[in-house]
């Protein structure tokens, strides 16, 4: 996030949040925005779904799954033809404002309507709205990124922030909602393929003398591998061992059953949990850990800020935490420089290795209250928002607009964008591409498909389903797949019956809720039941060219009402696919 949680309470003025269920998925944050709202801050929500806080909004735009760059280049375009933008910021501090005006000059409200059916007045009033707040912020999260076109529309939420000058601004900005309370830090860690701690990129010559400097070990500059290309890798025998903590990819990969068949494929398994999960039943050899209440550390938010974690209570059979697990395994392959006494030393030599973010940051400093990185000295007070000087981590102080277009046809995605390039003369290393779908309906598969979370359970339920208050008081629904109106009238079901959700890559049973706040031609469920899991049917191929993020999010399928019999069988199918360990455990 560019700017900190506790603003959105206090100074955001116009609150634009697309593809994110605040209220579900990020409920702290969701309450921090109502603050707002009840201060009389306004809100924009643009999703496919009519989520809690679209009926609080006070424009909501329920777009198709995966439409979310036409929209805001409507939105772009508008405030660009009716002056709404800043010029004096855009002059000051951007490079690319007539590349992207350009490029948005055929995505007009009206057009948007014409193809969507979306009301053309939403889109201007969201742009006038959004341009006029002071300051406007954007929230954002995996209905923006988990798409082919993913890194593209984030850019585009960069665009309009840009143009309206809303970064560098206490209150605004662009802002990523984290999904897990420690993905920031995992990716200020280095827990990226191609990073080490602070973002340093591999390649570069600079970290490779840091890492001799404080590890002793030379470090390959060759960028690793993407987890969602290791599936394939492992089946061509060219990954031969994988060492998963912290994560349930048998559940949280799309097209699960793939990744359940490539694991067979190599030659050891190892898994490092606190439950024995779904993945962990899989594995060779199963490392238990202590969880976060039983052990020492940092954690780093969304926000970036750096938080201390105390051990409440013991860890049973005196476990210990992941940092000395993995210390444990490296010592016993006869490594170096693993002799940390506390998680605080690894602290300090994160510092060493990124002062510019990390060197102020001491234990002792963040004893009662987090400190949000940069913060480069100990007489530095942290920064809660990013850019106040427009020049911070910025070669030039200037930000870079990026033009994106779109196109329905992904089979011409490239010459688009060598045709959009060389038509405005846009250097082939500057920011600049096309959108586009990742599968469109057909006559098999009719509907377009999504996955999401609800606010009782966390992720794959790893945690959350072994809290039985919630598995079995709060969460009375358990796995239901929920369609749109239209679906339901198409097919006979009502509410209560039992559907089978199918496409190419998979099935999965439940019961059915006929949800009228999803757009018309929408399935919805959830990835937190492994007797259900959406993901089974998520897409992994046709990844992100940038980022190599698979669109989890936009899937086609198909479903039919089936009897009670027909749900008890299928159910037993995939759990006994799914767990088969477990199930020969329950036979014996």
């Amino acid at each position: 996030m560019t700017n900190d949680i506790a603003e959105f309470a206090t100074d955001t003025d116009v609150f634009l949040l697309i593809g994110t269920n605040t209220s579900e998925c990020h409920p702290i944050i969701a309450m921090q925005i109502l603050r707002g709202l009840e201060r009389g801050a306004k809100l924009i929500v643009i999703d496919p779904k009519k989520t809690d806080m679209a009926k609080k909004a006070d424009v909501f735009i329920q777009l198709p799954i995966g439409y979310n760059i036409p929209v805001l280049n409507a939105m772009i375009n508008h405030i660009i033809q009716n002056d709404l933008y800043d010029k004096e910021f855009v002059e000051k501090y951007t490079h690319g404002f007539e590349w992207l005006k350009e490029t948005v000059k055929d995505f007009t409200p009206e057009k948007i309507e014409k193809e969507t059916g979306i009301d053309k007045e939403l889109i201007i009033k969201a742009a006038e709205m959004y341009a006029k707040g002071n300051p406007s912020a954007i929230c954002y999260t995996m209905g923006i990124t988990q798409f082919t076109d993913g890194t593209y529309g984030v850019m585009e939420t960069s665009n309009l922030a840009l143009i309206t000058g809303n970064i560098g601004k206490k209150g605004g900005g662009v802002n990523p909602l984290r999904g897990q309370n420690n993905v920031q830090g995992a990716c200020d860690m280095g827990a990226l393929p191609d990073v080490c701690p602070g973002s340093a990129k591999v390649f570069n010559p600079k970290t490779q003398e840091k890492v001799l400097e404080l590890w002793g070990y030379p470090l390959n500059p060759k960028p690793g591998i993407p987890l969602t290309k290791a599936p394939h890798l492992m089946e061509e025998g060219k990954i031969k061992f994988l060492y998963v903590f912290g994560e349930n990819p048998v559940m949280s990969d799309p097209w699960t059953e793939h990744f359940i068949e490539a694991v067979e494929h190599l030659d050891f398994f190892v898994v490092q949990d606190i439950f024995l999960t779904e993945t962990a039943q899989r594995a060779d050899v199963v490392l238990p850990a202590a969880c976060w209440g039983e052990k020492e550390g940092t954690f780093i938010n969304t926000a970036r800020k750096v938080q201390r974690v105390r051990k409440a209570v013991n860890p049973p059979a005196n476990l210990d935490p992941d940092w000395k697990v993995i210390c444990n395994v490296a010592k016993r392959m006869g490594l170096k420089g693993f002799d940390y006494k506390s998680a605080e030393d690894i602290w300090n030599e994160v510092r060493k290795f990124d002062p510019a973010k990390f060197g102020g940051i001491s234990y002792e400093r963040i004893e009662k209250v987090g400190i949000n990185w940069p913060c480069p000295t100990e007489d530095h007070p942290g920064t809660p928002y990013l850019y106040g000087d427009h020049k911070s981590f910025l070669p030039d102080g200037k930000f870079r607009l990026a033009p994106i277009t779109y196109t329905d046809d992904k089979e011409k995605r490239i010459i688009i964008e060598k045709e959009l390039r060389e038509k405005f003369g846009i250097p082939d290393d500057y920011p600049a591409g096309v959108g586009c779908p990742s599968e469109k309906p057909d006559e098999v598969y009719p509907c377009m498909f999504t996955t999401g979370r609800k606010v009782f359970h966390y992720h794959t339920g790893t945690m959350t389903r072994e809290c039985k208050p919630i598995e079995y008081g709060a969460d009375m629904l358990g796995a239901v797949i929920e369609i749109s109106p239209d679906i339901a009238e198409e097919r006979d079901i009502e509410t209560g019956d039992y559907g089978l959700l199918y496409n190419k890559r998979g099935k999965i049973a439940a019961k059915v809720v006929v949800n009228p706040d999803l757009r018309y031609g929408t399935i919805f469920t959830t990835f937190h039941y492994a007797e259900a899991d959406g993901n089974e049917l998520a897409n992994p191929e046709d990844l992100d060219p940038l980022s190599n993020i698979p669109p989890l999010k936009m899937s086609i399928a198909n479903i039919k009402k089936i009897s009670e019999e027909e749900f008890f069988k299928i159910r037993k199918e995939i759990l006994e696919e799914l767990e088969p360990e477990l199930a020969e455990l329950k036979r014996r």
